[in-house]
Protein backbone atom coordinates (compact mmCIF):
# COMPACT_ATOMS: atom_id res chain seq x y z
CA UNK A 1 0.00 0.00 0.00
CA UNK A 2 1.32 3.71 -0.97
CA UNK A 3 0.39 6.14 2.26
CA UNK A 4 -1.89 8.69 2.23
CA UNK A 5 -0.07 11.91 0.85
CA UNK A 6 -2.32 13.73 3.62
CA UNK A 7 -0.92 11.44 6.47
CA UNK A 8 0.92 13.62 8.57
CA UNK A 9 3.66 10.66 9.09
CA UNK A 10 5.45 8.92 5.89
CA UNK A 11 3.33 10.47 3.68
CA UNK A 12 3.11 8.72 0.33
CA UNK A 13 5.70 6.31 0.97
CA UNK A 14 5.43 2.37 0.68
CA UNK A 15 3.48 0.48 4.00
CA UNK A 16 2.45 -2.92 5.44
CA UNK A 17 -0.75 -4.21 3.45
CA UNK A 18 -1.92 -3.50 6.94
CA UNK A 19 -0.85 -2.13 9.97
CA UNK A 20 -1.44 -0.40 13.28
CA UNK A 21 -0.72 0.41 16.76
CA UNK A 22 -1.64 -1.97 19.46
CA UNK A 23 -4.33 -0.41 21.72
CA UNK A 24 -4.16 -1.48 25.10
CA UNK A 25 -7.62 -2.71 25.13
CA UNK A 26 -7.40 -5.24 22.41
CA UNK A 27 -5.77 -8.60 21.89
CA UNK A 28 -2.95 -8.79 19.07
CA UNK A 29 -5.73 -10.65 16.97
CA UNK A 30 -8.43 -8.49 17.89
CA UNK A 31 -6.41 -5.32 16.47
CA UNK A 32 -4.81 -7.67 13.74
CA UNK A 33 -9.09 -8.42 12.42
CA UNK A 34 -9.77 -4.32 13.02
CA UNK A 35 -6.91 -3.20 11.58
CA UNK A 36 -7.50 -5.62 8.39
CA UNK A 37 -10.66 -4.42 7.59
CA UNK A 38 -10.16 -0.60 7.98
CA UNK A 39 -6.95 -0.92 6.14
CA UNK A 40 -7.63 -3.20 3.36
CA UNK A 41 -11.59 -4.45 3.56
CA UNK A 42 -10.00 -7.49 4.39
CA UNK A 43 -13.31 -10.41 6.09
CA UNK A 44 -12.69 -11.27 9.46
CA UNK A 45 -13.27 -15.05 8.65
CA UNK A 46 -9.64 -14.65 6.10
CA UNK A 47 -7.87 -12.05 8.85
CA UNK A 48 -8.52 -14.98 11.54
CA UNK A 49 -6.02 -17.21 9.04
CA UNK A 50 -3.33 -14.80 9.75
CA UNK A 51 -0.20 -16.84 11.35
CA UNK A 52 1.79 -14.78 13.85
CA UNK A 53 5.56 -15.11 12.91
CA UNK A 54 7.36 -13.26 15.14
CA UNK A 55 8.10 -9.77 16.75
CA UNK A 56 10.96 -7.15 15.22
CA UNK A 57 12.55 -5.08 17.60
CA UNK A 58 14.42 -1.91 17.36
CA UNK A 59 15.74 1.42 18.28
CA UNK A 60 14.75 5.03 16.09
CA UNK A 61 15.48 8.27 16.35
CA UNK A 62 12.93 10.95 16.38
CA UNK A 63 12.44 14.51 17.62
CA UNK A 64 12.25 13.71 21.16
CA UNK A 65 15.01 11.63 21.43
CA UNK A 66 15.53 7.93 20.81
CA UNK A 67 12.40 5.12 20.76
CA UNK A 68 12.24 1.88 21.04
CA UNK A 69 9.66 0.20 19.56
CA UNK A 70 8.45 -3.65 18.03
CA UNK A 71 6.25 -5.18 15.84
CA UNK A 72 4.60 -8.06 15.75
CA UNK A 73 4.07 -9.87 11.99
CA UNK A 74 2.18 -12.15 10.87
CA UNK A 75 2.12 -13.57 7.45
CA UNK A 76 -1.55 -14.12 5.44
CA UNK A 77 -1.64 -15.62 2.57
CA UNK A 78 -4.49 -13.54 0.30
CA UNK A 79 -6.37 -15.50 -2.10
CA UNK A 80 -6.20 -15.47 -5.61
CA UNK A 81 -7.95 -12.30 -7.20
CA UNK A 82 -8.50 -11.02 -3.83
CA UNK A 83 -7.83 -7.17 -4.34
CA UNK A 84 -7.39 -4.76 -0.83
CA UNK A 85 -9.52 -1.82 -0.76
CA UNK A 86 -9.04 1.02 2.04
CA UNK A 87 -11.81 2.02 4.39
CA UNK A 88 -10.25 4.09 6.52
CA UNK A 89 -8.41 6.78 3.92
CA UNK A 90 -5.14 5.85 5.52
CA UNK A 91 -3.83 4.11 1.69
CA UNK A 92 -4.36 6.06 -1.40
CA UNK A 93 -3.42 2.99 -3.71
CA UNK A 94 -2.60 -0.75 -3.39
CA UNK A 95 -0.51 -2.77 -5.95
CA UNK A 96 0.87 -6.19 -6.22
CA UNK A 97 4.61 -6.90 -7.20
CA UNK A 98 6.76 -9.38 -7.72
CA UNK A 99 9.24 -10.15 -4.38
CA UNK A 100 12.01 -9.95 -6.66
CA UNK A 101 10.94 -6.27 -7.31
CA UNK A 102 9.84 -5.26 -3.75
CA UNK A 103 13.34 -6.60 -2.59
CA UNK A 104 15.04 -4.31 -5.17
CA UNK A 105 12.59 -1.23 -3.78
CA UNK A 106 13.48 -2.09 -0.10
CA UNK A 107 17.55 -2.79 -1.57
CA UNK A 108 17.87 0.10 -3.09
CA UNK A 109 15.53 3.18 -2.40
CA UNK A 110 13.99 4.46 0.60
CA UNK A 111 10.19 4.05 -0.55
CA UNK A 112 9.29 1.90 1.97
CA UNK A 113 8.35 3.39 5.28
CA UNK A 114 11.57 2.65 7.37
CA UNK A 115 9.46 0.02 9.89
CA UNK A 116 7.79 -1.36 6.86
CA UNK A 117 11.51 -2.71 5.08
CA UNK A 118 12.31 -4.38 8.29
CA UNK A 119 9.28 -6.31 8.35
CA UNK A 120 10.20 -7.12 4.71
CA UNK A 121 13.20 -8.09 5.36
CA UNK A 122 12.11 -10.51 8.24
CA UNK A 123 9.57 -12.16 5.51
CA UNK A 124 12.76 -12.19 2.79
CA UNK A 125 14.40 -14.44 5.87
CA UNK A 126 11.88 -16.51 7.01
CA UNK A 127 11.47 -17.72 3.21
CA UNK A 128 15.24 -17.88 1.85
CA UNK A 129 14.93 -14.94 -0.27
CA UNK A 130 17.95 -13.72 1.28
CA UNK A 131 19.67 -17.21 2.57
CA UNK A 132 23.43 -17.77 4.71
CA UNK A 133 25.24 -17.53 1.66
CA UNK A 134 24.49 -13.87 1.05
CA UNK A 135 27.07 -11.51 2.82
CA UNK A 136 24.63 -9.97 5.27
CA UNK A 137 23.04 -12.23 6.58
CA UNK A 138 23.65 -12.71 9.93
CA UNK A 139 23.80 -8.95 10.43
CA UNK A 140 20.43 -8.65 8.98
CA UNK A 141 19.37 -11.72 11.56
CA UNK A 142 20.77 -9.61 14.55
CA UNK A 143 19.59 -6.36 13.50
CA UNK A 144 16.13 -7.09 13.24
CA UNK A 145 15.96 -8.28 17.21
CA UNK A 146 17.53 -6.15 18.88
CA UNK A 147 16.62 -6.89 22.97
CA UNK A 148 13.39 -6.11 23.90
CA UNK A 149 12.18 -2.54 24.34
Amino acid sequence: GRRSRSKPTYPGELDNTVAGGLPADLTPLDNLIKECAEEASIPETLARQAIPVGVISYVYEEAGGVKPDQQLCWDLALPDGFVPENADGEIDSFALLPVTEVMAIVRDTTEFKFNCALVLIDFFLRHGLIGPDDTDYAALCHGLRQGRP
